[in-house]
């Protein structure tokens, strides 16, 4: 909590404008995501390359790792922006049933949403904006690997239940992965947390998906044995969810 206090993008107290005519009620919990401006992330990158440390293989990566922090100072220092998509709880007021109205209302009390969100009135709305936005995933500024779909009507949505973790009322429509072939130059290892060995591959750079890629997951060595991948040859590259390069 104290870390994502530290977001610019956060209000520090709602509704943001004091004059609003807007009330929030008594006790709210938003949800929403926190991400790296892909601009910010390069430069961020960049400057711990210049500090002499290891930089961040995917903007994902580095927006977890930075909300992890044990000093919230840290976090502060790094250009993380947040959007709001959903009210969880709430008690003492009266919500709007709409998830579009509930979107504005959160704008209204000074929480930041996307502004790409969009309401389709008929299915061929939805494929169209899945197909606008499959165009243009690579002209924007942060990561996308597809969009999700909701019920306008939320009491109806949340009627509906869950699977698991999954509201029924909502469903997440990814993109296809996109691919590229380059060169495997070297093959390293790194150490996690636990212990376990991963070999990496180091590439070729490559763009994919408007991002360089250098390095991607090898999984494990009998993956390795199972392609038999070698130094020097060529390999299909991909982005997995738009996040994590491996060798196909």
């Amino acid at each position: 909590t104290q870390n994502l206090r530290t977001l610019y993008s956060l209000p520090k107290r709602i509704p943001l404008d004091p004059k609003s005519k807007r009330k929030p009620p008594p006790y709210l919990v938003v949800r929403g995501e926190a991400f790296f401006p892909l601009d910010k992330f390069e430069a961020f990158n960049q400057s711990r390359v210049d500090a002499g440390e290891s930089p961040y293989m995917n903007p994902r990566n580095a927006a977890a790792g930075s909300l992890r922090q044990l000093d919230s100072s840290i976090t502060a220092q790094r250009p993380l922006t947040l959007y709001c998509y959903d009210l969880v709880a709430w008690e003492g007021a009266k919500l709007p049933d709409k998830q579009r109205d509930r979107l504005a209302f959160l704008e209204e009390l000074g929480f930041p949403v996307s502004p790409d969100n969009l309401y389709c009135k008929n299915i061929d709305a939805v494929a169209k904006a899945y197909d606008d936005w499959n165009d243009k995933r690579n002209q924007i500024n942060y990561e996308v690997d597809g969009i999700v779909v909701k019920i306008n009507d939320r009491p109806m949505a949340d009627s509906l239940g869950f699977v698991g973790k999954d509201p029924r009322g909502a469903i997440a429509m990814k993109f296809p992965a996109q691919e590229k072939t380059t060169t495997l130059l070297d093959v390293q290892v790194s150490v996690g947390r636990t212990g376990v060995l991963a070999p990496v591959a180091i590439l070729e750079p490559v763009e994919i998906g408007g991002v360089i890629v250098k390095n991607a997951t090898l999984h494990n060595y009998q993956e390795i044995e199972r392609k038999d991948i070698r130094i020097g040859d060529r390999v299909n590259v991909k982005r997995a969810g738009e996040v994590i390069p491996y060798v196909v």
